[in-house]
């Protein structure tokens, strides 16, 4: 006989939720072996920028980068897929929750923005890269002066 198996996500913010829903899920299988879980990481560095998903903020060099939501939303689907390329339309349907009459001006809009505000360089790119044709990927390139 087998059991059923349930699958949930949760946004990082909610690990709290995760974390008490594990728990009474071992205590009703204190006879079934679980393996050991790890829970996702509160900030991702990636060179001089640093992600914080529990403050919903993004550091460059120690200083906050203001971001709209947007920006911000954009970035940290990028950013946890490293080297994945994503287009115009995947990036909209994630993080759009209205909708906008050009979903592909208002995704290289924001692009744009973001690269404005964290690419020390806008003609050696570290962080947001356009795989030409097909979408963006997020990739850090240390740029060697």
């Amino acid at each position: 006989m087998y059991g059923k198996i349930v699958i949930l996500s949760v946004p990082d913010s909610e690990d709290y939720i995760l974390k008490k829903i594990l728990k009474v899920v071992e205590r009703s299988t204190d006879d079934i072996d679980i393996e050991e879980r790890e829970f996702p990481s509160e900030t991702m560095e990636r060179g001089e920028l640093q992600i914080s998903f529990s403050e919903k903020k993004v550091y460059q060099n120690g200083q906050e980068i203001l971001l709209n939501r947007h920006e911000y939303d954009t970035l940290v689907y990028l950013a946890r897929h490293p080297g994945w390329v994503r287009s115009k339309e995947q990036i909209y349907e994630v993080v759009w929750t209205e909708e906008v009459e050009n979903y592909e001006n208002a995704v290289m809009w924001c692009i744009s923005q973001l690269r404005k505000k964290l690419e020390p360089d806008p003609d050696r790119l570290q962080y947001i890269h356009t795989v030409k044709g097909v979408g963006y990927k997020f990739e850090y390139r240390k740029n060697k002066n």
